[in-house]
């Protein structure tokens, strides 16, 4: 596993009230805050956000746009490939195992172009505070294979007061 730089964990802890995700090259979760957690166990750190996305029924349940979300994976998925070293295979055996797995993992990645925009908007059913929109922007992190996701809800929208509702439960849910 990655290490996360300490100064950056620090900062995504520091995120109360916004959901903050380190993710490595290939998409796995080396730091996360609480609120990322609460929203999604999927954020918990040592989780492989695609594999989570693919292989798990709830993620299926719980996102009603879950094709457009994983397309987007791919398309992030392709980017890193295409930008990591020939020498990191990590990507290469993600995407084996995905493949053999996942026959719209197969198709997405045989379809999916590299992303134009970094932005998605993410609504899903959350368990305990019910419909979440929550738009993720991806922001890479300078001289490393690291990005920064942080998610944010409309100022003053529903989906603000769930996520504050999150905030103050103060532990992840788990099912």
């Amino acid at each position: 596993m990655d290490r996360v730089n300490p100064l950056l964990a620090e900062l995504v802890e520091s995120l109360t009230t916004t959901p903050a995700v380190v993710v490595n090259g290939s998409w796995d979760v080396i730091a996360s805050n609480v609120l990322a957690r609460a929203i999604s166990p999927s954020f918990t750190v040592g989780t492989n956000l695609a594999s989570a996305l693919f292989d798990n029924e709830r993620a299926r349940r719980t996102l009603p746009r879950w094709g457009e979300v994983s397309a987007r994976m791919v398309s992030l998925l392709k980017e890193a490939h295409h930008d990591s070293s020939p020498d990191d295979t990590r990507i290469d055996r993600l995407r084996t195992e995905l493949e053999r797995r996942s026959e719209e993992f197969r198709r997405a990645w045989s379809e999916g172009v590299l992303p134009d925009d970094y932005a998605l908007h993410v609504p899903m059913d959350h368990p305990e505070v019910g419909r979440l929109t929550i738009t993720y922007e991806v922001m890479r992190v300078p001289d490393s294979d690291s990005s920064l996701v942080i998610g944010h809800a409309e100022p003053g929208s529903t989906s603000e007061k769930r996520l504050f509702e999150l905030v103050s439960k103060g532990e992840p849910w788990i099912t």
